[in-house]
């Protein structure tokens, strides 16, 4: 890393990039550093599709649970501390009392795992004698240590939630062959996208962040923490407008307290954890408001979010940000050397 100083051009997917790099020491002081984010999904489909590959991902949770879902929530990610995963058991458990309220239901897919893919033949033998995904079991071939950690948390909220249940799927794959025969035989890993209403992307570290945005050219909502880079690429495209497929969660924002550095680093867990749940409350409350609740609502979505997937594509980010940087760094680059000669 600390050799970047001396390219030509530096880019960092987003501003808390730029700036841990201006932090790096004196030699990127003066680096010459572009923020160019990264590109996402960005595809056009029809309403009937997405409908089909959410009813796919609600006829799963039935199978799977005997009820069927009003709306799915997925997180896919992978299974590490600095992805948050805890932080979407806590906006579940505020959501679960306004679920209530209204009569509403939801299962959460979360789709992560900390080793290869496990054999079919194992996934079979899970799902015959302890009902996988729905229930766990420490050791090969199910549960690695990372993983149980996390499916205490799962458990321990779903036997207290009666209108959102969580499903963990610590396989890769989305498919019959990948995750046994209770999956429908035409289900793969775009009806996860396609399918799904709201997507986590709590993280507590994030340069950027793509999977948060991945469903959201689908129409989904996405839940993002305010310090992932793609947070800075929606606010670049939006300018001072928002988003209704977007929820910011903004864990960084202590409410007035007034705290600087030192006072961040001397929080007590307790004090974490009570402003985290402070937060999720603030999310939750936000997620209900986002939800469709009807057809015409899921249709507006739809637009709304292929609209704004379609600023943040690949092409934007290459004619935007890469080219200009790269012909940039060319220019000054030709500079140097005839300053040579």
């Amino acid at each position: 890393m600390d050799r970047a100083r001396f390219c030509d051009k530096i880019f960092a997917v987003g501003e808390p990039v730029l700036k841990e790099l201006r932090f790096m020491g004196p030699g990127f002081a003066d680096a010459d550093i572009d923020v160019t984010y990264n590109g996402i999904p960005a595809e056009k489909i029809a309403f009937a599709e997405r409908r089909e590959s959410r009813e796919r991902m609600q006829d799963y949770a039935q199978t799977l649970l005997g009820d069927r879902p009003d709306y799915i929530f997925t997180h896919v990610t992978r299974l590490v501390t600095s992805k948050g995963l805890w932080r979407d058991l806590r906006v579940l458990a505020q959501l679960e009392p306004l679920f209530r309220q209204q009569g509403k239901s939801a299962v959460l897919f979360v789709l992560s795992t900390e080793v290869p893919a496990r054999r079919p033949a194992d996934i079979r033998e899970m799902e015959r004698w302890w009902h996988w995904p729905v229930a766990h079991r420490e050791g090969d071939p199910d549960l690695s240590h990372g993983e149980a950690v996390f499916y205490q948390g799962v458990q321990e909220f779903n036997a207290r939630a009666r209108m959102i249940k969580v499903v963990f799927v610590n396989q890769f794959g989305w498919s019959r062959a990948a995750c046994g025969e209770r999956m429908p035989e035409d289900m793969s890993i775009l009806d996860v996208r396609r399918g799904t209403d709201l997507e986590f992307g709590q993280s507590v570290y994030e340069p950027f962040g793509i999977s948060h945005l991945e469903p959201l050219t689908y129409g989904a909502v996405c839940v993002a923490s305010g310090v992932s880079g793609c947070v800075g690429f929606v606010q670049e495209v939006l300018g001072a407008e928002s988003s209704p497929n977007l929820i910011v969660a903004d864990y960084c924002d202590m409410g007035g307290e007034g705290r600087d550095e030192k006072g961040w680093l001397s929080l007590t867990r307790e004090e974490r954890d009570r402003h985290e749940m402070h937060v999720a409350a603030h999310v939750a409350r936000d997620i209900m408001a986002a939800l469709p609740n009807t057809e015409q609502a899921m249709a507006s979505l739809l637009r709304s979010g292929y609209d704004l997937a379609s600023q943040m594509g690949w092409d934007v980010v290459a004619g935007r940000f890469v080219m200009p940087g790269i012909q940039a760094a060319c220019r000054k680059h030709a500079r140097e050397a005839t300053a040579i000669r």
